[in-house]
């Protein structure tokens, strides 16, 4: 018993942990074209769990639209899990 509430206590600091980034400080670049419906919807699915005031509008998504692909293409993202297959394509095929 003692033991599984090590685990947990450890499970949930690391998932706190890991949803403490915020991303203010990073540059945004330049938006040319908003996200469609599908890069949207995989974000909000996704992402947002642990940078609930980074992804809010399509407008912050297009801002990191480089760091995104990015951060997904290389596995450093989503931290607390995997994306779907459907998801992983929608993002890095993201135009």
């Amino acid at each position: 018993m003692r033991t599984k509430i090590i685990m947990v206590s450890i499970i949930s600091a690391a998932f706190l942990i890991g949803c403490l980034a915020n991303l203010e400080k990073y540059p945004r670049e330049k938006c040319a074209a908003l996200p469609n419906d599908n890069v949207f919807k995989a974000i909000q699915d996704n992402c947002i769990k642990c940078h609930p005031k980074d992804f809010t509008t399509k407008q912050d998504i297009c801002a990191r639209k480089a760091m995104i692909i990015d951060a997904v293409q290389t596995g450093r993202m989503p931290k607390m899990g995997k994306l779907w297959p459907s998801y992983f394509k929608t993002i890095v095929e993201w135009k």
